[in-house]
């Protein structure tokens, strides 16, 4: 590709893009660089990450395969099996064996919490394959639940397994980029429908001593649309099940994750919720209730981490089932 390649900008494009015009990375392609960068990351065995956004309809999602696409192809070419096999995750007894990464619909997730659970699950059984790239797919931005500075946290304490496993992320939302460990960033501007290709301007993500995120402009990247028409149809097929979920009141999937708690509680250990002698009042008082449940969590009975106010809701919730059953 030509580094004098650009692309062909409406008077529109340019005017949203005014702030950027007069300078000179703005009339940079780096999409070698960027590809490199890639390379880079997966030579030196670092966790990659990218953060896409751009608004609806604007091919986010496409430049986020293709760019997983991309390195899985690059990591397989580099890491062999037999090199793979003396790294330490797969001889420190723990049964996990050493494969070439696959990137497929398995590995898009509609949001931070289903890319929790998805490899908690993957991790628990010994599936989790090293430097398996993922596509959080964030079509929507977070509403800020009652469970959303749990998912935070559990993010964040998901980052041993993210960082010995070296999982890569491809993080999409439409309005913002994500700034959470990701060196670089794409803001998706121009389609070309007619050479089949994405056009995105790159920034370098740096965070500041005093916490602050500052976006470096580098140049434009040209991201080719994948030719894997299987994945593309099965990811569409996947993509209208959210929305499905979405207006039939399904897409809260906190509040989901909360539901089936209180239904395990209920069915598994209903003496939580014995009835007094007098069938008046619950026999354990609610906070005994609570020290039960957060007993479940720590044992791993309960694979879901709740934070104080979502153990309140569990709490009710298991008493409006008792309620139900009783009517």
């Amino acid at each position: 590709m030509s580094k004098t390649k650009l692309p062909n900008l409406s008077k529109n494009e340019r005017v949203v893009l005014s702030e950027f015009i007069e300078l000179p990375e703005f009339h940079k392609n780096v999409t070698s660089f960027f590809k490199n960068e890639i390379v880079r990351y997966i030579k030196q065995k670092r966790v990659f990450r990218i953060s896409i956004m751009g608004e609806t309809r604007s091919g986010k999602s496409e430049v986020g395969s293709t760019i997983c696409f991309w390195y899985s192809n690059i990591f397989n070419r580099i890491n062999k099996i037999k090199e793979l096999k003396k790294h330490d995750v797969f001889n420190d007894g723990s049964g996990f064996k050493p494969q070439k990464i696959k990137f497929n619909p398995k590995f898009v997730c509609s949001n931070q919490q289903q890319y929790i659970s998805t490899m908690k699950d993957m991790y628990k059984d010994k599936t989790l394959p090293w430097g398996q790239i993922w596509q959080i797919d964030e079509e929507k931005s977070s509403t800020g639940g009652v469970g959303s500075m749990t998912e935070m946290m559990e993010l964040t304490n998901l980052n041993n397994i993210i960082a010995k496993f070296n999982q890569a992320e491809v993080w999409i939302q439409p309005l913002k980029l994500e700034t959470r460990n990701a060196p670089y960033g794409l803001q998706v501007i121009h389609n070309d429908y007619k050479k089949k290709e994405n056009w995105a301007l790159l920034f370098k993500i740096k965070q500041t001593p005093e916490g602050m995120s500052e976006f470096k402009l580098l140049g434009w990247c040209c991201i080719p649309l994948h030719s894997n028409e299987q994945f593309r149809k099965e990811y569409n097929l996947k993509k209208n099940q959210w929305i499905g979920k979405e207006i039939e009141g399904g897409g809260d999937g906190r509040y989901n994750q909360r539901r089936k708690v209180a239904e395990y509680i209920i069915q598994e250990h209903p003496k939580i919720f014995e009835k007094s002698d007098s069938g008046k009042s619950y026999k354990y008082s609610k906070k005994q209730q609570t020290i039960l449940i957060q007993r479940l969590i720590n044992k791993g009975e309960i694979n879901v981490n709740l934070n104080a106010l979502e153990l309140e809701y569990v709490l009710e919730e298991c008493k409006m089932i008792i309620i139900e059953g009783e009517i």
